[in-house]
């Protein structure tokens, strides 16, 4: 941990930037990247089944349009993707202070 807070320390300085601003604006920075990671798989997977959301599948199942069975694993990778959209979204709002909405998701 020395070693990468030595680091932290040596990049903000030569940015001169606040260590924390750095650490703040990096997170903020890698949590958006998979929040795009996420949201694309998201929609890849919604898109497969011609949905756009995970309740929009679940409906796909419960007005008996599919099997569940045929769409279990996507709808199973769909529901923690979203639970990974919405965690990210909140621990984004949580450092950068602003809503992270995801457009096209009515979760």
């Amino acid at each position: 941990m020395l070693v990468e807070t030595a680091l932290l320390d040596k990049v903000a300085t030569e940015l001169s930037l606040p260590a924390e601003d750095l650490m703040r604006k990096s997170l903020v920075a890698f949590l958006r990247e998979r929040l795009r990671f996420y949201d694309a798989e998201r929609l890849s997977l919604c898109q497969k089944h011609g949905v756009s959301s995970l309740s929009e599948m679940d409906q796909l199942i419960i007005q008996g349009q599919v099997e569940e069975g045929a769409v279990l694993e996507d709808f199973q990778r769909v529901d923690f993707v979203t639970h990974q959209i919405r965690m990210i979204s909140r621990l984004l709002e949580e450092l950068d202070g602003q809503s992270c909405d995801v457009p096209g998701e009515d979760f």
